[in-house]
């Protein structure tokens, strides 16, 4: 009976010790913003208290506990939440170059025709000055795959930092990366598969040993006396894909493209989803009936000349400029406004497939951020989408697709504590971060 009330009293007593360790770990308090969540809900005067990464209370008038570090916004800062881009390069190596000739380029291994599914980003990550320039654009979060060609390698989630080394993993192997690029090489050093139907054709093989190859390891176990499998890490990494444990994130734009790839869906099975899109408007209807997402690129082509200079004059009501008073034939006029009609097309995608019921996120799918800022502000002037639309597309849908809304894409109590803060609303002209919030650590951005 002693020893039972010893063991006891030491199990109450570790307890005790865990929950002082918890309440003595600093909170930090971000009082007096602007507060802008997917929904469209936006709080004024508002305070965020976050402690350990979690977000403990969002609202007005809060008790601020007493050992938290306070940080006034003097109403004048704005707060997102943190941006998740679905589907980035950042931290890749390089790919190779300057391959050496094959003997059998008709039959390439595995890496050498663009096959490397056993690929993990978490492994690979280099330096990269994205990932500071990403903080900057008001990214918290991102998923990650291997710069490659047709199966690059898995799909990871991590929080971002400015230096690589303190990338934080949150979620591993969350899916396949795919495309229909064709092997490494070109003409001098090449390999099968160098051409779109090669790349079907590759894929199917490679899906239907993945299948014989894990088939055989099931009956193998159940019969010892057959003959032991040849086992396969590439091979092996596709057995998820295949029994739908996760998504294959395939990146396609042409529509005739994305009509492939469904009909590899209904072959295989796989769960999809649909990365850069830029013509998946036109499917529209199917992706909605398939329930397909889209992580859609916003890496659309720019606008036709002649009408970025009438953009011009109307803005400066230049009714005698050179462009106004420039006489167009009937077949120009007609040229220009299927010209236009496309490339608007192009720049709706996104507001096209929400209208559709399609939920769509956000990759940045080889898009420099550099660019970034530009593409917004066409896409906010030009598609028809508000900034409500923006938010929740950044933010709230994008966690969604990879599976994270449970602790990401709002600023919500209970959440992950990762978000952004802006010195004006974040669709105004040279709107910068100043503060970025990621799994509750601090990077001062200055606005730089």
């Amino acid at each position: 009976m002693r020893k039972t009330f010893l063991i006891t009293a030491l199990l109450f007593w570790g307890m005790g010790v865990q929950q002082v360790f918890a309440q003595t770990t600093p909170a930090y308090a971000l009082k007096n913003v602007t507060i802008h969540n997917a929904d469209g809900s936006v709080t004024e005067s508002a305070t965020i208290v976050w402690r350990n990464g979690v977000i403990e209370a969002v609202g007005t008038n809060l008790t601020i506990p007493f050992d938290a570090y306070e940080i006034d916004g003097g109403d004048s800062l704005h707060v997102y939440p943190g941006f998740i881009d679905g589907y980035a390069i950042w931290g890749s190596p390089e790919l190779p170059s300057n391959l050496p000739d094959l003997e059998d380029p008709g039959n390439p291994p595995y890496d050498r025709a663009g096959i490397q599914p056993e690929r993990n980003p978490s492994e690979l990550l280099t330096e990269d000055k994205s990932f500071e320039a990403a903080l900057k654009a008001g990214f918290t979060t991102a998923a990650l795959y291997p710069n490659g060609y047709m199966l690059p390698g898995s799909v990871e989630i991590f929080y971002l930092s400015d230096d690589h080394n303190s990338v934080e993993l949150l979620s591993d192997k969350v899916g396949m990366a795919g495309s229909f690029d064709t092997a490494p090489g070109g003409w001098g050093s090449g390999a099968y598969p160098s051409t779109l139907m090669g790349v079907m054709a590759k894929f199917r093989q490679v899906m239907f040993d993945a299948t014989a190859l894990q088939q055989h390891i099931k009956y193998y176990s159940q019969n010892p006396e057959m003959p032991a499998p040849d086992r396969s890490r590439v091979l092996e990494a596709l057995f998820p894909v295949i029994n739908k444990e996760v998504p294959l994130y395939f990146e396609v734009d042409q529509k005739e493209h994305i009509e492939r790839l469904l009909k590899l869906q209904d072959e295989f099975g796989f769960d999809l989803v649909i990365v850069s899109g830029k013509e998946a408007y036109a499917k529209a209807d199917e992706l909605k009936r398939r329930n397909i997402p889209v992580l859609a690129s916003v890496d659309f082509t720019d606008a036709p000349e002649w009408y970025k200079n009438m953009k011009k004059e109307e803005e400066s009501d230049e009714s005698d400029s050179e462009e106004t008073k420039k006489e167009i034939s009937e077949e120009e006029q007609a040229y220009r406004d299927k010209q236009l009609e496309a490339w608007k097309m192009e720049v709706a995608n996104i507001k096209s497939l929400m209208d559709a019921g399609i939920q769509v996120g956000y990759a940045s799918a080889g898009l420099e951020l550099k660019d970034l800022s530009g593409k917004i502000e066409t896409l906010l002037e030009e598609s028809g989408m508000s900034e409500q639309n923006l938010v929740q597309v950044l933010t709230a849908n994008t966690a969604d697709i990879l599976g994270i809304s449970d602790t990401h894409g709002s600023i919500t109590k209970g959440k992950n504590a990762s978000f952004s803060v802006f010195d004006k609303q974040m669709s105004e002209e040279k709107a910068k971060v100043l503060h970025n919030i990621t799994n509750g650590i601090i990077h001062e951005l200055n606005g730089e």
